[in-house]
């Protein structure tokens, strides 16, 4: 269990458009573990992701549309 909140994640400074558009691909699947986790399988695209602090992202699942923290360990920088 992670001990990031919403609140930091709403505290994040919007970077460029450029960037708001990073994507990752899923390694492995994920099932979330908390209220603001998103879980996602193998192969999935994340789209939007930013970093919230070591170890977390903030992003949007592409085939569900939801969107949460997640491990950035668990996915790979695409573009």
């Amino acid at each position: 269990m992670h001990q990031t909140s919403m609140s930091a994640v709403r505290s994040v400074t919007s970077p460029p458009h450029s960037a708001s558009m990073r994507v990752y691909r899923a390694l492995y699947d994920y099932a979330a573990q908390d209220h603001d986790e998103v879980s996602f399988r193998d192969g999935d695209v994340i789209i939007n992701a930013q970093p919230i602090d070591e170890g977390w992202m903030y992003g949007t699942v592409q085939r569900t549309g939801k969107s949460g923290m997640l491990p950035a360990n668990y996915v790979e920088f695409c573009n």
